[in-house]
């Protein structure tokens, strides 16, 4: 009955180019129709109130206990014409709403008035909505929300996703761009300049121009018949070898972790965290080649290499099994497998802890059924029209991986101020600063989080704020989160994604490994670790700004991992 005895109030305001919209929760008893109510909701709008136009300085507001801030770039279905609107949403609880509390009902709330299927389009609509909303009762705790919405100007509206600038360089310079990726996403494959033309779909006159710039650089080198590969600009502490075959490794120099990267980037980035390391390439002209670069971290000998082509395509499929059964059939003293590389955060728009941003770190913890990897398999809906997911799980046997990472916990915990992955990140850069790719932190501002709402429509939203009661220790350093990984096919769809990880309690998702995996277990490694780093919120391939960073801060804190690693010959690392 206590629902009865409230009523919906609505009170706008209008400053400038900014309406402001209180909506809050009124006892009857509380209210009269004076002069101030406009409309008084009757039927399904039942307990609806709406007040006339009030002065923006007689509404008292304090400062909100929590607020989403968001940008909705809307397209007008009859003139194509795009706008962008700023809004907020402003929340204030009931006395002693705990804060977990008022994190869930935001969300809740949030996500139920951007639903794609019924996003308000207009103006009255979005408005409606949240007053009907907080008739609910899952919103009992919400006694007031603010809603602010601001019509930016033309000059002033970031740029949608699909509102890229274009792209005014040089032919010449975005074929050469274009070569160059191709070349590092092949690697330590060679092609024919046939294969450049057709992939960059150019000029053959400009592609042979720009490869004869590229080896001036010395970015790329020729090798048998005039096909081309990519040069690795290898730091001064690198020996590099081609060989036709490995060469014997002595028993006392055979590696024991291995680490298995993906993109170029992700292998200089490993490579960078190696004292004494050989790169030794074992080259084809014909089918595939394989790069193993080997060295130290701490006093544990340890091999990296590059997959050639990941993915679901089928010749993708046989190329990352294959190159990880010969890494593990080559070196058969390995004892670990960490796979390292770049991902695609879960964003959380409510809560401060829960959220992943760019150049954060996520490692792979096990769940409670000891499941550090989801993938995928497919999307099915039941009768009743409810999806379900058709996935696998992969599981190390062996448990001194999750155990460091315990103890990496505890001691995160305990020294917060220590953090010996930003040390090696700092190194890392020193070691890279002479690579093509910029592996410094981007700016903040690029940081850019945005949600489908059908229909070719987007809203850009704002990253949440810290509790006062948090204070970061590193500021413009990476968050590290431990969860499952996941992995699949989502056919793009956001919604899907984020249901899955909501369900499995994913916070990132990579390229699809799940062949790499079954190779790991298949060849009996029971020992076995994922460490992303965040390069966007979609499938880990989309932002090139973030991903020479979030490789970076991936490698660094695989070598805190593998230098807390106990080694029963040698002493323990110094905490």
């Amino acid at each position: 009955m206590a629902e009865e005895k409230e009523e919906i109030v609505m009170t706008p305001s209008k400053k400038g180019k900014t309406t402001q919209i209180r909506i809050e929760k009124r006892r009857k008893l509380d209210l009269g129709l004076d002069d101030s109510v406009e409309h008084v909701g009757g039927g399904r709008h039942s307990g609806l109130v709406v007040n006339k136009q009030a002065d923006t300085d007689d509404l008292d507001l304090t400062r909100p206990q929590l607020q989403i801030g968001f940008n909705c770039f809307l397209v007008d279905q009859k003139t194509e014409h795009r706008m962008v609107e700023s809004r907020r949403l402003k929340f204030w609880y009931v006395d002693g709403t705990e804060y977990l509390d008022q994190v869930t009902t935001a969300y809740e709330f949030f996500k139920e008035l951007v639903k794609p299927e019924n996003f308000p389009r207009d103006y009255v609509g979005f408005i409606k909505k949240c007053m009907k909303q907080m008739q609910k009762p899952e919103y009992k705790l919400a006694k007031m929300v603010d809603l602010e919405i601001k019509l930016l100007d033309e000059e002033d509206a970031p740029l949608s996703p699909g509102l890229n600038r274009e792209d005014k360089r040089p032919t010449e310079d975005i074929v050469r761009e274009k070569m160059l990726h191709i070349l590092e996403s092949a690697y330590p494959n060679v092609l024919e300049v046939e294969d450049l033309i057709r992939m960059t779909q150019a000029d053959e006159a400009i592609v042979r121009l720009q490869l004869s710039e590229l080896k001036q650089r010395d970015l790329v080198r020729e090798v048998e018949n005039g096909k081309i590969v990519r040069h690795v600009l290898e730091d001064d502490k690198t020996e590099v070898q081609m060989v036709k075959q490995m060469p014997t490794i002595a028993a006392n120099q055979q590696p024991t972790i291995a680490i298995i990267t993906a993109n170029y980037g992700e292998k200089l980035a490993v490579d960078a965290m190696m004292e004494s390391k050989t790169t030794f390439v074992k080259f084809k002209s014909e089918g595939e080649s394989n790069v193993y670069t080997m060295g130290y971290i701490g006093e544990h000998r340890v091999v990296s290499t590059k997959l050639p082509a990941i993915g679901h395509a089928r010749a993708a499929q046989i190329s990352s099994g294959n190159t990880t059964t010969r890494l593990l059939g080559t070196f058969q003293n390995i004892e670990h497998v960490f796979v390292v590389g770049i991902a695609g955060g879960v964003p959380h728009y409510t809560d401060y802890y829960k959220h992943v941003r760019l150049g954060d770190i996520v490692v792979s913890a096990c769940d409670s059924g000891d499941s550090l990897y989801y993938y995928c398999e497919k999307v099915l809906r039941n009768k009743e029209g409810d999806i379900q997911f058709k996935f696998k799980t992969f599981t190390p046997k062996e448990k001194d991986l999750q155990n460091v990472l315990e103890k990496l916990k505890d001691r995160s915990r305990r020294k917060p101020e220590k953090a010996p992955w930003e040390k090696y990140i700092t190194e890392g850069l020193e070691t890279l600063k002479n690579q093509e790719a910029d592996f410094n932190r981007p700016p903040p501002e690029s940081d850019r989080l945005y949600m489908g709402i059908g229909d070719d429509n987007v809203i850009e939203v704002q990253h949440p704020e810290s509790p006062d009661s948090v204070m970061n220790l590193h500021q413009g350093s990476p968050n590290i989160h431990f969860s499952p990984i996941g992995s699949g096919r989502f056919y793009k769809s956001e919604q899907l994604r984020m249901d899955f990880a909501q369900r499995h309690g994913v916070m990132c998702f990579d390229t699809e490994f799940d062949q790499v995996l079954e190779s790991i277990v298949g060849n009996r490694k029971d020992s076995f670790l994922f460490i992303r780093g965040i390069a966007d919120y979609g499938d880990g391939t989309r932002n090139k700004e973030w991903g020479p960073y979030a490789s970076l801060v991936a490698a660094s804190m695989m070598k805190a991992i593998i230098k807390m690693i106990s080694n029963p010959c040698l002493s323990e690392d110094e905490d």
